[in-house]
């Protein structure tokens, strides 16, 4: 019995701690409901306030895709996913070789997730000008309503809405 308990303190170390952690990021959450978090490979998290985005330049781009209810035409202004990375420090220690054997995860609320490669967003590659909007057609999409939009898709499906994380596996 002695043996078996030594053995599960570790795991029971790391699942303590993992729900501890989560704790704090969900009330980093609650407390900007704006905020969104960039996960990286090592387990090392970044929070990226409201007023962290705000300070970024915006870009805009004119989008129309298909999709399940039809076509959507729309401007899009926001930060593109490229600079919030990149001035956040997510890129970090990431050359232009590991670029493109790399993906980029973006998470919704819902649990919605769509992929991009790094090398499409950067701009020593394809440089797509990805957004994180925060504004359609000129207004405010809400206070924690961001919306990825990726200029160039025939189809919406990586339109994911109302982001929380975004993952660099």
């Amino acid at each position: 019995m002695i043996r078996t308990l030594k053995r599960l303190a570790p795991v029971a170390l790391f699942l303590f701690a993992l729900v501890i952690s989560a704790g704090i990021a969900r009330r980093a959450l609650a407390d900007d409901p704006a905020a969104l978090t960039i996960t990286l490979a090592g387990g090392k998290s970044i929070t990226v306030t409201a007023a962290a985005l705000a300070t970024l330049p915006m870009t805009t781009a004119e989008i129309s895709f298909e999709t399940s209810h039809g076509a959507q035409h729309a401007v899009f202004a926001g930060p593109l996913l490229w600079t919030v990375l990149e001035r956040n420090g997510a890129l970090a220690g990431i050359t232009p070789r590991d670029q493109g054997g790399r993906v980029v995860i973006v998470s919704s609320r819902d649990g919605y997730r769509a992929a991009l490669a790094l090398g499409e967003i950067s701009p020593e590659f394809e440089g797509k000008p990805v957004l994180l909007a925060e504004r359609m057609n000129g207004a405010a999409l809400g206070e924690g309503h961001l919306r990825l939009i990726v200029p160039g898709d025939h189809r919406g499906g990586r339109d994911v809405r109302d982001i929380v994380g975004i993952t660099l596996p």
